[in-house]
């Protein structure tokens, strides 16, 4: 579904941010990306959603070059975009609106997905008046409601206190299986990136490229019981290994 070859960033001659780095994408694939802070991973999402120019490379995406390219995907950016003096409803219609759906037939279409989002009885509060998960729940609805087939999430647990970003992390990875979305997600938490993903892509440090694609063997649905398992271990470990391990990334 998505093809990316040899996209790189670099703001300056000194200043590379993302060297040439390569990526597919299958469609109904669940991807993350795991690096240091400040290695690339959210300059790379940036120009997948085109709203950043890459200095060099192509992207596909279902065979179509879409560089410097918007509109092909439902993108949710790190930091919290819900409008406070918007109501949560008319929040996770933008997306709708700006297609040229009419207001009313926005807020029906979205409102069917809220029991689905946990989000029933909260579509006339506004965002300051919800928890972070539940915030987190309309960011989730609105990049969702895009109707695009591939969604880019950078980070979207990351500010969440560990119970919360579980709970979420299991009720995500239902909506997508049960939408049949193809997730690309950037994440610093190991452990989150082996449960959800069905492929992991490291990068190394800045300037960053990516250095190794690693296969998630467990099938789905996933349990709890999974984070104590030898082979999740083993995996977390080869994480930790390529992460910290500087000849492995000087010389690949």
């Amino acid at each position: 579904m998505l093809t990316l070859k040899g996209v790189s960033k670099t703001y300056s001659k000194d200043q590379p941010v993302l060297l040439p780095s390569d990526l597919i994408v299958e469609k109904g694939e669940f991807v993350s990306i795991i690096g240091p802070s400040g290695c690339g991973k959210s300059t790379l999402l940036d120009i997948i959603a085109g709203v950043n120019k890459p200095s060099g490379g192509i992207i596909h995406y279902k065979g179509k070059d879409i560089t410097n390219q918007t509109g092909h995907a439902g993108y949710m950016p790190q930091s919290d975009v819900l409008f406070p003096w918007r109501t949560i409803l008319d929040n996770v219609i933008l997306p709708l609106e700006l297609q040229g759906t009419g207001k009313e037939k926005a807020r029906a279409e979205a409102l069917s997905f809220f029991s689905q989002f946990g989000l029933e009885g909260f579509e006339q509060h506004y965002p300051s008046m919800l928890s972070g998960g539940m915030r987190q729940r309309a960011n989730f609805l609105r990049a969702f409601l895009s109707g695009k087939e591939l969604l880019l999430l950078d980070e979207p647990f990351g500010k969440l206190d560990a119970m919360t970003r579980h709970k979420l992390q299991k009720w995500f990875i239902r909506i997508c299986e049960a939408s049949g979305k193809t997730v690309l997600f950037i994440t610093h938490d190991m452990d989150e990136a082996i449960f959800l993903s069905d492929r992991i892509a490291v990068f190394s440090p800045r300037p960053g490229r990516i250095i190794e694609h690693i296969d998630i063997p467990f099938g789905r649905p996933r349990t709890d019981q999974l984070f104590a398992s030898a082979e999740f271990v083993s995996i977390k470990q080869k994480l930790l290994d390529l992460l910290h391990s500087k000849n492995h990334l000087e010389t690949r």
